[in-house]
């Protein structure tokens, strides 16, 4: 192929996962969810845990941008405490790609 010729195509991945959030009943940020662009088509995956590597929250073949779609901060009907929570997620866009993303969350209060 003469690279003369070449297209190059720039895939926007725009996801965006908020790294606090405050469940404490006022309507404000009371959901952690995952906000992302048209290019993402579901959120196959995601899951919160505790410092101890418990299993906290787990939802799967989500909506994004879907604010019920998320955790509520609570984990078998009790509220879970301020602090740091890990999360992992597996989105799949359009195209049919995969990304595995993670990171941390605060719950505020």
């Amino acid at each position: 192929m003469n690279p003369e010729c070449a297209v190059k195509i720039n895939k926007i991945r725009d996801v965006c996962i908020p790294n606090a959030f405050s469940p404490n009943g006022d309507g404000i940020n009371d959901y952690f969810f995952i906000n992302a662009n048209k290019s993402v088509s579901i959120i196959k995956t995601f899951k919160v845990f505790n410092r101890w590597g418990a299993l906290m929250y787990e939802g799967t073949d989500l909506v994004p941008n879907q604010t019920l779609s998320g955790w509520d901060g609570f984990f078998k009907g009790e509220e879970m405490n301020s602090g740091v929570y890990v999360w992992m997620t597996e989105v799949e866009y359009l195209d049919g790609e995969i990304s595995l993303l993670s990171g941390d969350v605060t719950i505020v209060k």
